[in-house]
């Protein structure tokens, strides 16, 4: 049976303040279920991941990916509380984009 997984390059991470395995993981698994059905080239992929130490910010956590698709660049980021929320949006807006960008290219 066929792997429904699309397969990757390796990602490229960037983080800044307090960002775990865990969360860097969960981020990778957000790439792969929003990008499952995009049929074209992945070229690269890049992702953001940052944290401010401000108890004061409404949305303290970033989460930013960053993906070449047949030479096309697909953007979507998301500001949370938490990290894992910001993850959650990001995956939800990066399907939204990458469904958009099936239909155009």
């Amino acid at each position: 049976m066929p792997s429904t997984t699309k397969e990757l390059p390796k990602v490229r991470y960037l983080t800044s303040g307090r960002v775990t395995d865990a969360e860097l993981a969960a981020a990778e698994g957000a790439l792969r279920s929003a990008l499952a059905g995009v049929s074209g080239r992945i070229g690269s992929v890049a992702l953001t991941l940052s944290v401010v130490a401000d108890e004061t910010l409404p949305r303290p956590a970033l989460a930013q990916a960053v993906v070449e698709i047949d030479g096309r660049r697909l953007r979507a980021q998301a500001a949370a509380p938490t990290l894992p929320e910001a993850i959650g949006l990001l995956r939800d807006r990066l399907a939204v984009r990458a469904s958009s960008f099936r239909q155009v290219g």
